[in-house]
């Protein structure tokens, strides 16, 4: 299931041109403004890759052999601003992203919930503002929902907010890319989610004028 999931999110990041970091069980974690320079809309590539993210697992079936068992359905959730990244270890190498943006953007994933894209106050302001500039040249359906405040574990109180695509704002909470945590016929798979903590984060390089998005 999740070799076909994962297929789903890596064809629909190359449309996006978001670069995924790692998978880590049941969350797939990806970035933008990082490898390359995207500053003016990498917020707005991530949300539309999450949303798109939500879509294609909800075409997933859970079980090839059993369709019974209904399609898959994920939580997202995203977060801007700066991160290390780095290749580590000797032995199968990984590059991997550090910094208290991957942490805020595994929050909002985890605090997200089925089917929706949940992000923080800072990446909706950014994402808020390249929405605004994008549509000088292309038609932008994204809207965002304030949730309020929220007690977040490890940050404290958190104004956040659900992204969703204009059409279906109605049915949204008051997730992503959760993408991150796998839920099947509402049960979650796997013991850990992660960053877009299949999920979506925003982040940047230290040196980067604008956060990368996770």
């Amino acid at each position: 299931m999740l070799d076909r999931l994962y297929t789903v999110f890596d064809r629909i990041s190359h449309e996006h041109e978001v670069f995924k970091v790692e998978t880590i069980g049941d969350a797939y974690m990806a970035v933008t403004n990082l490898v390359e320079d995207q500053h003016d809309d990498h917020a707005l590539r991530i949300a539309e890759f999450a949303l798109d993210a939500i879509a294609g697992a909800a075409a997933t079936p859970i079980d090839v052999d059993d369709l019974s068992l209904g399609n898959i359905t994920i939580r997202v959730g995203f977060h801007c601003g700066p991160v290390v990244a780095s290749v580590v270890g000797t032995r199968n190498p990984r590059y991997c992203l550090f910094g208290d943006t991957v942490n805020i953007s595994s929050r909002m994933e985890s605090n997200s919930v089925p089917g929706q894209v949940h992000c923080s106050e800072t990446a909706a302001k950014i994402l808020s503002r390249q929405i605004t500039i994008a549509k000088r040249d292309r038609a932008v359906d994204l809207t965002l929902v304030s949730r309020g405040v929220m007690e977040i574990k490890g940050k404290g109180p958190m104004a956040t907010f659900f992204v969703s695509r204009k059409c279906s704002a109605s049915a949204g909470h008051g997730s992503a890319v959760g993408l991150s945590r796998t839920q099947s016929t509402g049960e979650r798979v796997g013991a850990e989610g992660g960053v877009l903590s299949t999920s979506s984060t925003t982040a940047a390089a230290p040196d980067d004028p604008e956060p990368a998005t996770l």
